[in-house]
């Protein structure tokens, strides 16, 4: 996972659930907004970091939202770490890899979409790497993940995927994105679907619809079945949703 086992340093993050709706607050600063996973990482001597974390720790969502993001670097800036590298997991997984504080920041962040599947807060781990010198501060983390409002049967859905494969319920980091690639594929094999099965049905056959241009002629006879028969269960649907999800 990491350059050597040697070289790495497994390291605790608390994890805080935000509720979709958090509580009534309005979206801004700090918040995560719903469908998200956000990771800081935060200079344990710096006060504004401190209030933030102690504010996420105890659910006072008014606290996180009124802090202030931080500014963006300057275009060109020489981005020096003051904290160790480390790595994101998920569940096994490298969500992201060699990420540091920049010297001179309090905190920063790192956002992910996240579909709203189950993941527990053990899935999470943070991996130091301790081969490059002495830091210049000492960092700690935080992750707070906030589901996207999700109907009964988008939640069926997603506690069909496998327990082996709940990582892909984190989508690569896209900063401000909050839509998941799981949605892109799910409406592309949706919009598939319906177009193959009314052809289906209307010329005794299959054909692509523009809709359907990224699905495979083999996929298209997967979700319509043989004529006369039953077009592709929720299941298999599923099954191709996460097929495409691991590309």
């Amino acid at each position: 996972m990491t350059t050597s086992a040697v070289a790495a340093t497994a390291r605790s993050v608390d994890v805080v659930t935000v509720p979709t709706d958090a509580a009534g607050m309005t979206d801004g600063g700090m918040l995560p907004p719903a469908g998200s996973v956000v990771i800081y990482v935060g200079d344990a001597s710096a006060p504004s970091w401190r209030r933030l974390r102690e504010a996420a720790l105890r659910g006072d969502w008014q606290a996180v939202r009124d802090t202030p993001v931080p500014e963006r670097p300057a275009p060109g800036a020489e981005l020096v770490a003051a904290s160790r590298y480390f790595d994101l997991l998920c569940a096994g997984h490298a969500l992201v890899r060699d990420l540091a504080l920049p010297r001179g920041y309090a905190f920063r962040t790192l956002t992910f979409p996240y579909t709203g599947g189950p993941l527990q807060d053990t899935d999470f781990r943070i991996v130091e790497h301790t081969d490059r010198g002495v830091p210049e501060v000492e960092s700690t983390y935080l992750l707070m993940r906030r589901a996207p409002e999700l109907t009964p049967l988008e939640r069926r859905l997603l506690e069909c995927v496998s327990p082996d494969e709940r990582h892909v319920h984190m989508g690569t980091r896209e900063p401000c994105q909050t839509i998941t690639t799981m949605d892109i594929i799910t409406d592309r094999i949706r919009d598939a679907a319906n177009d193959a099965v009314r052809e289906k049905h209307a010329r005794a056959g299959f054909a692509r619809g523009e809709s359907a241009t990224e699905l495979s002629a083999a996929e298209i006879e997967e979700i319509v079945g043989e004529t006369g028969g039953p077009a592709a269960s929720v299941a298999g649907l599923l099954a191709m949703r996460r097929r495409h999800f691991r590309l």
